[in-house]
């Protein structure tokens, strides 16, 4: 009797079905024997030879486009936003001062005009006429060049006076420096649109202290780029201990990051409803720019960071430690929550970026100077657009390992690295058993599906929180606020005891 066998073999190029004797004829991407053409992101059809319609996008264009006031790109749904409108679907117009495309130009609308946000147009109020609002008009219509030369006259005194009041030292306070300003948004544009957008005019000026009133102490932590040191800053209420950053080497890199840290922080501690007392990020206290050495000015944690803190605990580790420790976690997903309502990324979730109080409150930190300060194995150097910067690559997203992409889901993916981290006690995270990976060796092993493996004495809830924050699809992750309400939950079943009691026991 005769018996015949199927061979689960690739059929030759371009063919597929049972015979291998149909043809694909498939664009851009390869012939799957059984399933024919497999679209990529953004591509629809038999042959996958077309464009997702307008307004829809990604694998089989089967998501709808949220953009508002932009197009939909057909790969991944992020939106081209039109002039005028920014953010992640294009809802939120330039704020007040800005306009045009990625609100890059700076209204000249002068005497209380309104400024259209899309072309910059002025809306002039009272006797004030001109392109931009800056010539008054009488009765008839016509400018009134008598009033003009009084005004010409003031606005040219003006500068003198306040040039001659910022030589005395009277101004240095108050004064923003807007060339420095200007710089770092240029600096921070093209990669922080949100952020920038998010800045009101005068941000850096309104934080900036003198240098005087900064005494520095000993050195708590340094590395290639940044340190940080013990200070004390003097202020109208007596004087407090802080920490203070600064950059150690002038460089592109260095002086983006500076700048970025301060520009996050700004914008947190300026959102409406931010309460320093209840916040799960680092206090800013102040800035320092316009002397030689530039510093950020953040309150001090005598506790340290939280890997240095999980590793010190080993030794005292018993079976409620890991649960302990979870409110940590609770606390940096409320931090997360935080940065998602301001449409800002952190970038570099991780333990080593966590500061943990006097009153063991978890606070998340160092949001660009900390990626020289740790091991090789945890920044690794990496060509990125023309320059060679460190990356935390066991912590990033795929998006980001691929696409250089940050995003709050791009967070949510290094936060499962800090769960991962804090269940084992500070361990180093290690894929298929390898301590340092390359980018593109990581992808390949992410793509396959691996993923970092259990810690030891891990319970399975906590585990599967971890793997749901490690998911392909960004939009699949878990949000910041259903991270925390899981974490408590988790805590509770775990132990629920330690819930009043492990505020002060830690």
């Amino acid at each position: 009797m005769a018996t015949t066998f199927l061979l689960n073999a690739s059929c030759p190029e371009d063919r597929k079905g049972r015979q291998c004797t149909e043809v694909c004829g498939c664009e851009r991407v390869r012939c799957d024997r059984w399933a024919g053409c497999i679209c990529g992101e953004g591509w629809t059809g038999s042959r996958c030879h077309t464009r997702c319609p307008t307004g829809t996008y990604g694998r089989g264009c089967t998501r709808q486009c949220t953009c508002q006031h932009g197009v939909c790109r057909p790969s991944d749904g992020s939106c081209n936003c039109r002039a005028g409108w920014y953010g992640s679907d294009c809802s939120r117009p330039c704020v007040n001062g800005r306009y045009g495309r990625r609100c890059q130009y700076t209204c000249a609308c002068r005497h209380n005009a309104s400024c259209s946000h899309v072309d910059g147009s002025c809306q002039c109020v009272g006797a004030w006429t001109g392109r931009y609002c800056d010539i008054m008009k009488g009765d008839d219509g016509e400018p009134l060049v008598e009033t003009l030369v009084p005004i010409v006259f003031f606005l040219l005194l003006c500068p003198v006076v306040l040039l001659v009041l910022y030589k005395k030292g009277w101004l240095c306070c108050v004064t923003p420096d807007n060339i420095e300003e200007t710089q770092a948004l240029l600096e921070l544009q093209h990669v922080e649109q949100d952020l920038t957008q998010g800045l009101q005019p005068g941000w850096l000026g309104r934080w900036e202290k003198k240098a005087k009133n900064l005494q520095l102490g000993n050195l708590i932590g340094a590395g290639m780029f940044g340190e940080v040191r013990n200070a004390e800053l003097r202020r109208t209420r007596g004087t407090i201990p802080v920490a203070a950053k600064t950059v150690r080497v002038e460089d592109a890199q260095s002086y983006r990051d500076f700048y970025r840290e301060a520009a996050i922080l700004i914008a947190v501690h300026e959102e409406k409803d931010h309460d320093v007392r209840r916040s799960n990020i680092v206090q800013l206290f102040g800035v320092i720019t316009k002397a030689d050495q530039k510093y950020i000015i953040l309150e001090y944690a005598p506790k340290g960071d939280l890997l240095c803190f999980l590793r010190q605990q080993r030794k005292h580790a018993t079976a409620h430690t890991q649960v302990t420790f979870l409110l940590y976690a609770v606390h940096i997903a409320r931090a997360l929550q935080k940065l998602q309502k301001l449409r800002i990324a952190h970038r570099d979730v991780a333990a080593r970026n966590v500061l943990v109080t006097q009153d063991n409150v978890a606070k998340l930190a160092d949001f660009g100077l900390a990626r020289d300060v740790y091991a090789t194995t945890q920044y690794v150097s990496t060509p990125r657009q023309g320059e060679c910067v460190l990356l935390p690559v066991k912590w990033m997203a795929l998006e980001s390992l691929e696409l250089g992409e940050y995003t709050c889901q791009s967070d949510v993916w290094s936060f499962g690295v800090l769960l991962w981290e804090i269940a084992s006690l500070g361990d180093e995270p290690r894929y298929d058993d390898r301590a340092r990976l390359t980018g593109p060796v990581l992808i390949g092993i992410l793509r396959r599906g691996v993923r970092l493996k259990k810690p030891t004495r891990c319970d399975d809830g906590l585990y599967a929180v971890m793997r749901s924050c490690w998911r392909d699809d960004p939009e699949v992750r878990p949000t910041p606020e259903s991270l925390e309400r899981r974490l408590e939950h988790l805590r509770q079943i775990l132990d629920p005891n330690f819930i009043t009691e492990m505020e002060t026991v830690v």
